[in-house]
C-alpha cells in the first residue's frame, strides 16, 4: 500500500469513528511513523506542532474572536440592524434584505460567519415573525447571509489562509470585500424577488430623520472596520496588532458607550472566546505535523505534477478546486478545510500562474458556502435553532439560497481582476 493511500485511509477512519478533526490529523501523522517503522522520529511531531503555532500572525485569531464577542455583548448588532432597517425598510421584503445588510455590517465587526449568524438571528427572529415572514424563510435568509462575516474584512478565515500559505494577510483581507459584496447583492436580489412574489412582510416608509438617528447610534460600530483596516493599510499597525486595537475599542464601546458589558461579564466572555480560538489553534498545530509527513513523502509535489499533466488550463484547475472546496465545506469548518487543503492546492495554483490573493479569496468564498451545506452547516444550525425551525425543514428550503451563492461564486471567479483590484490599489 502506498503512503498516500495509507494516510488517506487513516484520516477517513479516525473521522468516521468520531474523533475531532484536530486529533484525527495528529494521529494520522503518528500512524505514519508506526507504518514506516521510524518511531525514533516521533519527537519531531512535538517540534512541528510547536513551530506550527509559534507565529506572531496567529495571535490575530483569538484577538478578532474576542473583539467579535465583545461587540456582540455590547449590543452592537441591534444598532446595525436598526441602521439597515432605515436604509432598506421601504423595499418589499425589507426585513429579509435588512437581515442580509445587517450580516454584512456585523461581518465587518466580528470577522466570523457563525458569530454573525448568531448575532443577527437573535436580533431579527422576533421582528421577522411579527412582520409575517415564514420562520423557515427567515432562518434560511439569515443562515445564507451569516457566512458573509467570513468574507468581509476583518476575516478570521482569511488570517488562517494567509498564515497557512504565507500569503499577505493584509491583501487577503481586502480581497474579501468584492466576494462579500457580490454574495450580498445576489442574496438581496433573490430575497426581493421571493418576497414580492409571495407578498412577504410590510413596507416601512423611508425617513431621513430615522436614518440620521440610527446612523449616529451606529457610529461606534461603523468605526470599528475603519480603525482595523485603516490602521493596517496606513501602516500604523500590523493585522495582528489590529486585533488588539479592535479588542480595546470593543471594550470601550461595550463598557463606556453602551454600558452593556460589566466587569463581572468579562470572565465568561474571555472563556467563550478562548475555547473558540483554542479549537482553531490546535487544528493548525496538528496540521503542521501532517504537513511535515506529506512534505517528507513529497505528496504535494506529486499531486502538483499530476494536476499540471492532466489539466491544461487554469480555468480547469479552478473548476476542480471549486468542487473540492464545496465538498470539503460540507464536512469541515472553514479553518480546518484550509489548513488541510491549502498547503496542497496553493502551490499548484502558483504553477498555473493564478494570483495567490485571488486564489485565497476564492477559497474562503467556497468555504463560506459550506456553512449552509450539511452535514457541517454551522450557520444553518445556528439560525434554525434561534428561529425555532426544525433542521430538516431548514435543510430542505436552503437549496435555492445555495444556488444563489453558487451564482455569486461564478461571478467572483469571472471577475478575478476586481477581487485583486482593491489590494493592488491600497497595498
Amino acid at each position: 500500500m502506498s503512503i498516500g493511500v495509507f494516510l488517506v485511509l487513516c484520516l477517513v477512519v479516525f473521522l468516521f469513528v468520531g474523533l475531532p478533526i484536530a486529533f484525527s490529523l495528529g494521529l494520522t501523522a503518528v500512524s505514519y511513523f508506526f507504518y514506516t517503522d521510524n518511531l525514533r522520529y516521533l519527537i519531531v511531531l512535538a517540534q512541528r506542532t510547536f513551530n506550527g503555532i509559534n507565529s506572531f500572525e496567529l495571535i490575530a485569531i483569538p484577538l478578532f474572536i474576542l473583539a467579535g464577542d465583545l461587540m456582540y455583548e455590547g449590543k452592537i448588532s441591534q444598532a446595525l440592524v436598526n441602521l439597515a432597517k432605515s436604509l432598506a425598510g421601504s423595499m418589499r421584503g425589507s426585513m429579509a434584505i435588512i437581515a442580509t445588510l445587517a450580516c454584512m455590517f456585523f461581518g465587518a465587526v466580528s470577522g466570523s460567519g457563525p458569530a454573525t449568524t448568531s448575532a443577527i438571528s437573535s436580533v431579527m427572529a422576533k421582528g421577522m415573525k411579527e412582520d409575517g415572514y415564514p420562520p423557515v424563510f427567515s432562518a434560511c435568509s439569515v443562515a445564507a447571509a451569516g457566512p458573509l462575516g467570513s468574507l468581509i474584512p476583518p476575516s478570521i478565515t482569511m488570517v488562517v489562509y494567509g498564515v497557512t500559505t504565507n500569503t499577505s494577510v493584509g491583501e487577503l483581507l481586502l480581497a474579501g470585500v468584492w466576494p462579500g459584496v457580490i454574495f450580498g447583492l445576489c442574496l438581496m436580489v433573490y430575497e426581493f424577488y421571493i418576497c414580492k412574489k409571495y407578498n412577504y412582510g410590510t413596507v416601512i416608509p423611508f425617513s431621513l430623520e430615522a436614518l440620521a438617528k440610527n446612523l449616529v447610534v451606529s457610529i461606534p460600530a461603523l468605526v470599528t472596520p475603519v480603525i482595523i483596516l485603516g490602521g493596517i493599510y496606513s501602516g500604523v499597525f500590523t493585522p495582528t496588532e489590529a486585533g488588539g486595537a479592535a479588542v480595546f475599542y470593543a471594550l470601550l464601546v461595550g463598557m463606556l458607550w453602551n454600558k452593556s458589558i460589566k466587569v463581572r461579564d468579562l470572565p465568561r466572555i474571555l472563556l467563550t472566546s478562548g475555547v473558540a480560538a483554542a479549537t482553531i489553534i490546535i487544528i493548525i498545530g496538528n496540521v503542521s505535523c501532517l504537513s511535515f509527513v506529506l512534505t517528507r513523502e513529497q505528496i504535494p509535489e506529486r499531486l502538483a505534477a499530476m494536476a499540471v499533466q492532466n489539466l491544461s488550463a487554469p480555468w480547469q484547475f479552478l473548476l476542480v478546486v471549486n468542487i473540492i472546496y464545496i465538498f470539503a465545506g460540507m464536512i469541515e469548518n472553514g479553518s480546518s478545510a484550509i489548513v488541510m487543503l491549502a498547503p496542497i492546492l496553493h502551490p499548484i495554483a502558483l504553477k498555473f500562474g493564478i494570483d495567490p490573493v485571488f486564489f485565497g479569496a476564492m477559497t474562503v468564498a467556497n468555504l463560506a458556502i459550506g456553512m449552509i451545506t450539511p452535514p457541517m452547516a454551522a450557520s444553518l444550525y445556528i439560525a434554525g435553532r434561534i428561529f425555532e425551525v426544525e433542521i430538516p425543514d431548514v435543510i430542505k428550503n436552503i437549496m435555492p439560497f445555495f444556488y444563489v451563492m453558487l451564482v455569486g461564486l461564478f461571478i467572483v471567479c469571472a471577475t478575478a481582476p476586481m477581487v485583486t483590484w482593491l489590494p493592488s490599489v491600497l497595498m
